[in-house]
């Protein structure tokens, strides 16, 4: 077989073939607020279908006839819109958009006022309205116009404008004879692979070579969708990643350099095991600025980190947690998740004791797999250089509660959510390290005092440390990536938790 025929039909399993989205078929599960997206994205047709669906099954509720009408005057479907109207209007004013329901019938009735008028008159609305679908409409209203090619294209040059795989993939559904058909076709190639490269994610090129077997740039999409799939499972640098990887390129570009980096993951397991996914933080320099006053000049401080070490990518969870209260030697057996779920949640409510023990059974366990280094918490400078990531400011993450629910199940979609998420849920800084900003704060190293000093170490005497970090209801997050924090060492909070940093 073929690599590229091997990749088709491994594509063909990896992402379903579909359409461009407003041409895809609801699954049936749908909502409302799936509806309302559509419609405010423009994509009518989708819309439509799935708000017929949600009438058929609550034909009593008065705002899915607005909403419906308004996918349908989208559309084209003039007459289909006003009867729709009529329905919302019959219902004894229990709708929540008398208004707007009331600008919108006057849109259709206008419409629809124009299509009867006259040819011209029709053509007029279509050429103000300036949509494929308003143009599409004057064609079926009028087939034997001499306006029709004039119709044709003026769509096509709508499509030009837009100039997204969307607008071309409509064009030629709306006009399956249109003249612009082959022109039409190359557009939404390019398009679609300019969008994938927008994205640079292995599933946006797997899109474009599902939805574009023959495409003109098959061959790049091809190779970039393999570079960036080896990329990934390099960096989880699991056996399962890798695995998984070599099953879908078995003689793929990278498939020498994964199977010699799947023999070092088979050794390292014992490793990662213990102290999850890590990343390897290089050598560099933190620049602190302290905040200026009115009578005191601000003057940076540059800390240099001298030696590259391992980091934690995730917070330490409640199950590592669980294997140190497993092997005994962990005395908080039970650390309170406050209700809000355990296992892939970053744990909480443990003191400087109780992870002063955690990292001593860790270092042990280290030793016996073969690992190299100790494990300890960062000082305030390493954990302000992993937060600060490559670059010279730092850039926080969106924050975690911010549509959470579209991407994470467990995740709380209320703004300012007094909760933990599961570890890893958004995107990681420039380190590759996710949730320094959002999720818990994390303890540090040193003492506290009340300038940034940058210790790195406690004494026999201290018994307050430095927090650092925020938790999902600190807003807005890039004020907490200077936030510090006093804790005494006995201090349990439901907003700390912490990861782990192993030095050479």
């Amino acid at each position: 077989m073929t690599q590229r025929l091997m990749v088709l039909v491994l594509s063909f399993f990896l992402i379903a073939a579909t359409e461009a989205a407003d041409m895809a078929e609801p699954t049936g599960n749908e909502t409302l607020s799936d509806a309302l997206g559509a419609l405010d994205a423009g994509r009518f047709r989708y819309a439509d279908q799935i708000i017929t669906r949600l009438l058929d099954a609550s034909p009593k509720d008065q705002n899915l006839y607005y909403f419906a009408a308004r996918a349908a005057f989208g559309s084209g479907q003039y007459s289909r819109a006003k009867t729709l109207i009529d329905r919302y209007n019959t219902f004894a004013g229990t709708g929540n958009f008398p208004e707007d329901a009331g600008r919108l019938e006057k849109a259709i009735v206008a419409a629809l006022a124009a299509f009867a008028a006259s040819e011209k008159a029709a053509f007029d609305y279509a050429q103000k309205t300036h949509t494929i679908f308003a143009y599409a409409a004057f064609r079926d209203a009028y087939p034997t116009s001499q306006n029709v090619d004039a119709a044709d294209f003026m769509s096509f040059r709508r499509a030009k404008e837009v100039n997204v795989e969307i607008s071309y993939r409509r064009y030629l559904d709306y006009w399956p004879e249109g003249k612009y058909r082959q022109d039409a076709h190359k557009s939404a190639d390019l398009a679609a692979f300019r969008e994938a490269r927008q994205q640079n994610t292995p599933e946006s090129y797997r899109s474009y070579l599902s939805n574009y077997p023959n495409g003109v740039f098959w061959e790049q999409a091809s190779q970039r969708e393999e570079a960036l799939a080896f990329a990934a499972a390099k960096a989880d640098g699991s056996e399962r990643a890798i695995n998984n990887f070599l099953a879908v390129y078995p003689r793929g570009s990278f498939s020498a350099e994964a199977r010699r980096t799947l023999a070092l993951a088979k050794e390292k397991a014992p490793q990662r095991d213990l102290a999850g996914r890590t990343v390897r933080v290089p050598s560099g320099s933190y620049i602190y600025r302290p905040p200026a006053s009115k009578d005191v000049r601000s003057v940076p401080r540059v800390f240099e980190i001298a030696q590259p070490f391992i980091a934690m990518v995730y917070e330490v969870t409640f199950d590592q947690w669980a294997k140190c209260v497993e092997d005994g030697a962990c005395t908080n057996t039970n650390p309170s998740d406050e209700g809000w779920g355990r296992k892939n949640r970053p744990v909480i409510n443990v003191n400087r004791q109780d992870i002063d023990e955690y990292t001593g059974w860790l270092n042990a366990k280290w030793r016996e797999a073969g690992g190299v280094g100790v494990w300890g918490l960062p000082s305030e400078v390493e954990w302000a250089y992993m937060a600060r990531g490559l670059n010279s400011l730092v850039s926080a993450p969106r924050a975690a509660f911010e549509k959470a629910g579209q991407t994470c199940p467990d995740c709380d979609d209320k703004a300012g959510a007094d909760a933990t998420f599961p570890v890893g849920q958004f995107s990681p800084n420039s380190f590759g390290l996710f949730d320094m900003l959002g999720n818990a704060a994390e303890w540090t190293d040193d003492c506290w005092s009340e300038q940034f000093a940058g210790g790195g170490s406690t004494d026999d005497q201290c018994s307050t440390g430095v927090v650092r970090g925020a938790t999902n209801s600190t807003v807005p997050l890039v004020l907490a990536a200077q936030a510090r924090e006093a804790f005494d060492f006995d201090v349990r909070s439901k907003a700390v938790g912490f990861r782990l940093i192993c030095r050479p």
